[in-house]
C-alpha cells in the first residue's frame, strides 16, 4: 500500500508569553514605595498614648488619635512625594495618569474656593480639631493616590500594600479585643461611652468601625486568593480576629458597611469561581462559631448598646436614643446647606454652624455640654461643608471610580484556578463598603485615605503611562522640592509638639506652668482657637483664684483684689482676641461671660453689664443654649433684675431638664424672694438628677426646716 503524502498534524510545543521584565527601581523609588507601605501600616496604628512604656504615666498628645495619625500622614506623604519627584526630576520616567485625575483636581479646586469663603478659613484650611478634614487633608488625600496610582502598575504590589493594611489592622483588631474581654495595658481616663466597648487605637468605637470596614473585605480577600496555604490560614486568623472586633466595636454604621462589603466580595468571588479549600470551610465555621458566641454573650448585656439584638433594633427606632438625635443633626445640616448651598460654610467647619441650627429638641435629648462637630452623614456633611456642588464632584468621583473599576474588579478570569484578581474585587468592596457607613458615620483621616488608596488600586490598571524626560535644571528643582518638604515637615513636627504643649497646659501642677504652656501652644500653632481660648481661660482660672484669696478672713484684700483685677483685665483681653479670632465658637462666649460674671462679684457690680452684653452676643450664636442662659441669667440677677433672671433660669432648664446648675440657681431665686416651696421643689429635683451635688442637702434643709435623710 501506497504511504499516503500526508503527515498526521502535531501539536508544536508554544512557548509560554513572557512578561516584559520590569526595570529595576531606584533608590528614590524605593523609598516612594517603602514610604506607602509605612502609611498604610503606621497611621491606623499611631496614638500618642504610650503609658504601656515603663514610667510613662500620661500621653504625649492631648488628642491622643487623631492629630498624631494626621502627623504621620502628612509627614510620610512629604517623604514619599519627595523621593518620587527625586527620581522624575533627575532620572526622567514614567508618569501614570487615570482618567479621573481632572475629576480630583476638580473636586480640590472647589474645595480650594469653598475654604477661601467659609466663615473661618483656618479651620477650612487645617480642619476641626480632632477631625482634621480640611483643605489640606483633601489634597494629602489626593497626594496618596497619585503616589499610589504610580506603583500599583501590577497585581503583586496590589497585594503587597494588602497585606502591610491587613498587618496593621490584625493588630488593631486584637487591641480591640483585648479590651472586649477587660485587658488593655495602657491607661485610660474617663471614656465616653460603654465600659469594655472595642475602641482600639481610633479613640472612638464609631471610628475604629469605620477603619474595620475597610480592613474586613481586604483580609478575607487575601485569604481567599492565597495559594500557600500557611498564608491562607494566617489570613483567616486575621480575618477572624477583624469579625470579631467588628461585633464588639458595637456600631451599627460599620454593621451595615462592613455586610455591604462582604456580600459584594462574596458576589466578586462566585464570579471569579473562587473554590473554597478544607481551610476555608474550617475558618469559616470557625468564624461563624465564634461570632455566635460573642453575640450570643452579648444578648444578655443590660446595657442596650452592648447587646447586640437590642443594637439592630435601634436601627429601626427612629424616635429614641442616638437614632433620633442623628436625625436631629442631620435636619440642622440641610437647613444649613439650605442657607448656603453652592460653596457651603467651608471644608470641616460643621461644629462651628451647627450651635446656631441645632434645635431645642436636640439640646434636650443629648444634653447641654453635647455639641456636634461632625454630621454623622457624608452627604449633608459635604453639602454643609463646600456646598451641593461640592458634593455632587466628590461622590462623582467615587461613582466614576466604581464604574470604571467594575469590569476589572468583577471580570471572570481564564482560567478556574487563577483569582489573583480578587484582591482588586477586595479592594472594591472595601470602598463601596466605607461609602455606605458614610452615609451614618464619620469620615476621619486615619481611615479615609484608605478609602483613597483603595481607588488608586482600583483604577491604576488602567491607568496610562507617559514618558517624561529629566529636564536639565532637573537636579537643581530636586533640591528645591527637597528643601521645601524638609521645611514643611519641620512645621509638621511643630504642629505636633503645639498639642503635646496644650497637654501641659491642661495638666500643669502650678497656674505658671498651666500659662507657660499654653501660650507655647498658641507661638507653636495660632491657628487653633481652643489653643488661644486656653490662655483666656487659664488667665481666669488664676483671676478666680485670687478672688477667693482676698475673702479669706484675718487679712487686708485690697492688694490682692488689685493684683486680681489686672489677671481679669488679661483673661477678657485674651478671650476678646480669640472670640474675634473665631467669632462662630460657642464656648469662648462662655467663657468671657463666666469672666465678667466673676469680676461683678468680686470686683464691681458694674461688671455684670458686661457680662449680660457678651451673653447676649453668645445667644446669638446659640439659641438654644443653656450654659449662655444660665450665665446670662447670673448677669441679669447681679443688675437686680431677679424676674428676667428667672426666666432665663427657666428657659436654660426647658433645654436641658438635666442640668443641674439652673435649678440651683432658680431654687435659690426662689428662696430669696419668700417662696420655699418652689425652691423646695427645684432643690429636690436636683438632689434627684445628681445626689452627690456640693451643699444640696443643705439647700434642702434651709427651705424645708428639716434635716436630709440620713445617708442621702
Amino acid at each position: 500500500m501506497a504511504k499516503s503524502g500526508k503527515r498526521r498534524a502535531q501539536a508544536v510545543p508554544q512557548k509560554r508569553a513572557v512578561a516584559p521584565k520590569q526595570p529595576a527601581m531606584t533608590g528614590a523609588q524605593r523609598v516612594a514605595w517603602i514610604a506607602l507601605h509605612v502609611l498604610v501600616f503606621s497611621v491606623p496604628l499611631a496614638m500618642g498614648n504610650w503609658t504601656w512604656l515603663p514610667g510613662v504615666n500620661a500621653p504625649f498628645t492631648f488628642d491622643q488619635f487623631d492629630i498624631v495619625k494626621v502627623f504621620l500622614q502628612r509627614g510620610v506623604t512629604l517623604v514619599a512625594f519627595a523621593a518620587w519627584a527625586y527620581h522624575i526630576l533627575v532620572h526622567g520616567g514614567t508618569v501614570r495618569r487615570t482618567k479621573v485625575d481632572y475629576l480630583i483636581l476638580a473636586v480640590l479646586g472647589w474645595i480650594a474656593l469653598s475654604t477661601v469663603f467659609s466663615v473661618h478659613v483656618p479651620t477650612a484650611v487645617f480642619g476641626k480639631y480632632r477631625r482634621f478634614e480640611g483643605l489640606i487633608s483633601f489634597v494629602n488625600y489626593a497626594t496618596m493616590y497619585f503616589l499610589a496610582v504610580q506603583f500599583l502598575d501590577r497585581i503583586s504590589r496590589v497585594r503587597s500594600l494588602a497585606r502591610t493594611l491587613f498587618a496593621s489592622g490584625s493588630l488593631v483588631s486584637l487591641y480591640g479585643v483585648m479590651q472586649y474581654v477587660g485587658i488593655d495595658p495602657l491607661i485610660w481616663g474617663r471614656l465616653p461611652f460603654e465600659q469594655n466597648r472595642a475602641f482600639s487605637t481610633y479613640g472612638n468605637p464609631d471610628l475604629l468601625g469605620g477603619f474595620l470596614v475597610l480592613l474586613l473585605p481586604v483580609a478575607l480577600g487575601l485569604a481567599l486568593s492565597e495559594k500557600d496555604q500557611r498564608w491562607r490560614m494566617a489570613y483567616w486568623a486575621g480575618f477572624l480576629l477583624a469579625v470579631l472586633c467588628w461585633i464588639v466595636a458595637f456600631t451599627r454604621g460599620a454593621w451595615i458597611g462592613g455586610a455591604v462589603a462582604l456580600v459584594v466580595l462574596g458576589v466578586a468571588a462566585w464570579r471569579m469561581r473562587t473554590k473554597l479549600t478544607t481551610v476555608d470551610v474550617s475558618f469559616a465555621g470557625g468564624v461563624a462559631a465564634l461570632a455566635a458566641i460573642v453575640v450570643g454573650r452579648s444578648l444578655t448585656a443590660d446595657n442596650a448598646v452592648m447587646n447586640v439584638w437590642a443594637r439592630v433594633v435601634s436601627i429601626f427606632d427612629f424616635g429614641a436614643g442616638s437614632a433620633l438625635t442623628r436625625f436631629q443633626i442631620w435636619d440642622a445640616a440641610w437647613r444649613a446647606t439650605l442657607d448656603r448651598p453652592i460653596l457651603g460654610f467651608g471644608p470641616d467647619t460643621f461644629r462651628l454652624v451647627f450651635p446656631g441650627y441645632k434645635p431645642i429638641e436636640y439640646v434636650q435629648v443629648a444634653g447641654h455640654l453635647s455639641v456636634a462637630d461632625n454630621v454623622h452623614n457624608y452627604f449633608l456633611q459635604l453639602t454643609a461643608a463646600i456646598g451641593i456642588p461640592g458634593m455632587l464632584l466628590l461622590y462623582g468621583l467615587f461613582a466614576t471610580v466604581a464604574v470604571l473599576s467594575f469590569r476589572t474588579a468583577f471580570v471572570r478570569p481564564e482560567t478556574d484556578t487563577d483569582n489573583s484578581r480578587l484582591i482588586v474585587s477586595a479592594f472594591w468592596a472595601a470602598a463601596a463598603g466605607y461609602v455606605v457607613h458614610l452615609t451614618f458615620g464619620l469620615s476621619v483621616t486615619g481611615s479615609t485615605f484608605l478609602l483613597w488608596i483603595a481607588m488608586a488600586a482600583l483604577m491604576a490598571p488602567g491607568a496610562r503611562t507617559v514618558e517624561v524626560r529629566p529636564p536639565s535644571w532637573g537636579t537643581i528643582a530636586a533640591y528645591a522640592v527637597t528643601v521645601v518638604v524638609a521645611a514643611a515637615s519641620i512645621g509638621n513636627v511643630v504642629y505636633l509638639r503645639a498639642d503635646n504643649q496644650y497637654l501641659h497646659s491642661r495638666l500643669g501642677a502650678t497656674f505658671d506652668e498651666q500659662l507657660a504652656a499654653a501660650e507655647s501652644a498658641v507661638r507653636l500653632n495660632p491657628y487653633n482657637d481652643m489653643y488661644r481660648a486656653q490662655v483666656g481661660v487659664v488667665y481666669t482660672d488664676i483671676f478666680r483664684s485670687l478672688l477667693q484669696q482676698a475673702q479669706l478672713a484675718g487679712q487686708d484684700p485690697t492688694a490682692t483684689l488689685q493684683q486680681a483685677e489686672q489677671y481679669f483685665r488679661t483673661a477678657t483681653a485674651s478671650l476678646r482676641e480669640t472670640i474675634a479670632f473665631v467669632p462662630r465658637e460657642y464656648d469662648n462666649y462662655l467663657f468671657i461671660t463666666n469672666a465678667y460674671n466673676l469680676a461683678g462679684q468680686g470686683l464691681s457690680d458694674s461688671y455684670f453689664q458686661d457680662a449680660a452684653e457678651w451673653a447676649r452676643k453668645g445667644i446669638e450664636i446659640s439659641e438654644f443654649g443653656p450654659g449662655i442662659r444660665f450665665q446670662h441669667a447670673v448677669a441679669l440677677d447681679g443688675m437686680g433684675d431677679s424676674q428676667a433672671a428667672r426666666e432665663e433660669l427657666a428657659a436654660a432648664i426647658e433645654m436641658d431638664p438635666r442640668y443641674v446648675d439652673p435649678r440651683v440657681f432658680l431654687g435659690e431665686l426662689h428662696a430669696r424672694a419668700g417662696d420655699d416651696a418652689a425652691a423646695l421643689e427645684q432643690f429636690e429635683r436636683v438632689r434627684e438628677l445628681q445626689p452627690q451635688y456640693p451643699g444640696i442637702d443643705e439647700l434642702i434643709e434651709s427651705v424645708s426646716g428639716t434635716s436630709a435623710p440620713e445617708g442621702s
